[in-house]
């Protein structure tokens, strides 16, 4: 067990502590404002503290990149297969409530992409990785007879992230909204796809 600005935690932990402070760093400075020392800062640690575990503001950013797109996978491991409704209904929730949660984040990764191959790159992998595994959960609907989405299940799974998105956006500016979001989001995806 070691100290983390006057914490303690397990080793394995610290990493993702310095990644929580270094969202908020990000979101609160954009990519060329942050710099390890209000990491640094932010977590309550030293610099020789955050350069032990990432060499460079860069690093981090990937690792924060990272972080998002992998949770966006395990959204879609976890879902609820008891019935295609319940894998649509658990997992537009869970993404919904993580895209929430990263919205702002989401936002300075795009800006970042605009300007940086590698995180151009990273940024389209966090979203089609997500999109693919969507897709061809829809695509499995659509042969067992179950799903007729108005076009293909790749551009349908694009729109819905798209909608996720705006979603996410409103729930941001405004929490209160989140069920009532949530459930239009279901209902919607439902309804566009003939889900039966």
């Amino acid at each position: 067990m070691t100290g983390l600005g006057g914490r303690t935690v397990e080793a394995d932990d610290k990493r993702g502590l310095l990644l929580d402070a270094a969202e908020r760093v990000f979101v609160r400075s954009g990519h060329a404002g942050a710099t390890m020392s209000a990491l640094a800062a932010e977590a309550g640690v030293t610099r020789p503290t955050v350069y032990a575990y990432f060499p460079s503001r860069e690093h981090v950013f990937a690792a924060l990149a990272d972080r998002v797109r992998l949770e966006f996978l395990a959204l879609q491991e976890q879902a609820d297969t008891t019935s295609p409704r319940e894998t649509l209904r658990s997992s537009l929730t869970a993404y919904l409530t993580a895209y929430t949660r990263h919205s702002a984040m989401l936002t300075v990764i795009a800006h970042q992409a605009l300007v940086d191959p590698g995180m151009r790159r990273l940024h389209l992998e966090l979203h089609q990785q997500a999109d693919r595994r969507h897709s061809r959960f829809l695509q499995r609907l659509v042969d067992q007879g179950l799903a007729h989405p108005p076009v293909a299940p790749p551009l349908m799974a694009e729109a819905v992230t798209g909608i996720v998105h705006t979603f996410a956006r409103r729930v941001a500016e405004d929490p209160s909204r989140q069920q009532e979001l949530t459930q239009a989001l279901i209902d919607l995806y439902a309804h566009m796809v003939d889900l039966r």
